[in-house]
């Protein structure tokens, strides 16, 4: 299968899905931030009893807040169970207080047990320090690994797999505005690991691809056609690996709580972007540029051997 012909159609399935996540932005006003950007109130809940989460976030659907708005995070089990909620804040003592007795009167109804322990507020300051934290670490990230694959393999690996990266960031970031999905400090999370896991397969695609330069000449195969050689050669074990992995995130996101489903989905966003990337972007994106490089120089050369 020649991969690189069909470059110009498969960029354009990233393409169009990050166009889709800034128009949806646009019009929805921008990304569903969660209480960890915007700030909020931090309520902690002791159960008593191991419980259904849904039970807490309806008592708060009942004080006029949407599902949308409340994060609730499990933690304990049994008599140390404990929700965690998140919840917009109020500006309004006195509302936060009656909004506390009455979640706790509904949730007794089910868990007599239960009582609110604590309730603070979370600043939105931290927030913005968390983000700017993010993008500095994904920064870095990039420009050290375009650094190594340079002085591992060639420029041109570098700045194709870092290229590739990126788009998958992009791509991860325009799904969940497209979906709606909160972003709060598990996403943060997930694109730091998706960060660190897409790169794999494409250095494992870019390795045989230097391995089957020093087995063929630049007269028997072109860049292109060695990138689609090596993508032939290594997608067995590309796909084979994603699977694996995909196996267990979405086990993790259908048995999990709401906490590390927040963490998965985006994850497994992140490993099918990374996985087209991988496949379709990085070494066709390689193939072309090479082939572009080779055929500058070779006119370059002939050039000068025209002027002698």
């Amino acid at each position: 299968m020649k991969f690189s012909k069909y470059f110009k159609f498969t960029i354009l399935v990233p393409a169009l899905i990050i166009l889709a996540g800034i128009i949806m932005g646009i019009a929805c006003g921008g990304m569903n931030l969660g209480i960890d950007f915007t700030g909020g109130t931090m309520m902690t809940i002791d159960m008593g009893q191991d419980f259904d989460s849904n039970v807490v976030v309806k008592a708060f659907e009942n004080q006029g807040f949407s599902a949308q708005d409340i994060a609730v995070t499990v933690s304990g089990s049994g008599a140390e169970a404990q929700a965690l909620v998140k919840f917009p804040d109020t500006n309004d003592g006195e509302k936060e207080n009656e909004i506390r007795a009455a979640v706790e009167d509904e949730i007794q109804a089910s868990y007599p047990d239960a009582a609110v322990a604590s309730t603070e507020r979370v600043g939105a300051v931290a927030g913005r320090e968390l983000v700017w934290n993010a993008i500095s670490s994904v920064a870095i990230a990039c420009v050290l690994m375009l650094i190594y694959i340079w002085f591992r393999f060639e420029l041109h690996f570098g700045v194709t797999a870092v290229a590739a990266l990126l788009l998958d960031v992009a791509v991860m970031m325009s799904m969940v505005t497209i979906l709606r999905l909160q972003i709060n400090s598990s996403f943060i999370a997930a694109v730091l690991t998706i960060v660190g896991y897409a790169i794999n397969d494409t250095i494992v695609i870019f390795d045989r691809i230097r391995e089957n330069r020093k087995l063929v000449s630049k007269k028997e195969m072109g860049g292109a056609q060695i990138a689609d050689k090596s993508v032939l050669e290594t997608l067995p074990r590309t796909i084979n690996t994603t699977i694996t992995t995909l196996l267990t995130i979405v086990t993790l996101y259908i048995l999990g709580v709401t906490s590390i489903r927040e963490f998965a989905l985006p994850i497994i966003i992140g490993l099918i972007a990374g996985n087209f990337t991988s496949i379709f972007i990085a070494p066709s994106l390689w193939g072309l540029w090479q082939d572009r490089t080779d055929a500058a120089r070779a006119a370059a050369q002939s050039g000068k051997k025209a002027k002698k």
